[in-house]
């Protein structure tokens, strides 16, 4: 499934990313960035549903865009289980193992569920300090642990203002961790 929706990527300057971490709670399957930032989910046949509903409280916390890429054999259960604005895909496995992907539902932009005390979680400290240092919010925490440097970002900022801010440094960021460490 991931091939197959990494090839049908409609914009080439779009970053996309496997297993994007979020809050070491659950892993975006695969994440979008692209002036926003869009998540899939991906439930083959095999899957089971147990983790969905946590991972669709996280995605819904974070993300602009989310979207469901799901078995024939899920799809009813997996309706129920997200919301409204999620975007539904349904992934067929031909017996020559070629996937196919179907458009059931267009995401919606996510406006109303973003949690800005989970959202500032996708910075490193260090990105946070830069941030906080160049708007000039950085006294008293530069020493801080990281928890206290996000809170300092969602008490200085507008939840617009944090989704730019974080979605800017995502997308300059050059320095991806590849060894599954949390962000």
């Amino acid at each position: 499934m991931r091939s197959t929706l990494k090839r049908r990527k409609e914009n080439e300057s779009a970053l996309i990313m496997d297993e994007l971490d979020l809050c070491g709670e659950v892993r975006v399957d695969i994440a979008v960035l692209n002036g926003h930032i869009s998540g899939y989910e991906l439930k083959s046949a095999s899957d089971n549903l147990k983790r969905l509903p946590k991972q669709v409280r996280y995605y819904s916390a974070v993300l602009d865009y989310c979207n469901l890429v799901v078995a024939e054999n899920h799809l009813d259960e997996a309706l129920g289980m997200i919301h409204d604005f999620w975007g539904v895909y349904i992934a067929r496995q031909t017996g020559d193992g070629r996937t196919f992907i179907r458009k059931l539902r267009n995401p919606k932009s996510n406006k109303s569920n973003i949690d800005p005390r989970v959202l500032v979680q996708l910075l490193w400290r260090d990105e946070t300090i830069d941030i906080l240092t160049r708007y000039g919010f950085d006294r008293g925490v530069r020493s801080k642990p990281k928890a206290v440097c996000w809170d300092r970002m969602v008490d200085s900022f507008s939840l617009p203002q944090l989704r730019k801010l974080v979605r800017t440094q995502l997308e300059a960021r050059t320095n991806w961790r590849t060894d599954g460490t949390s962000l």
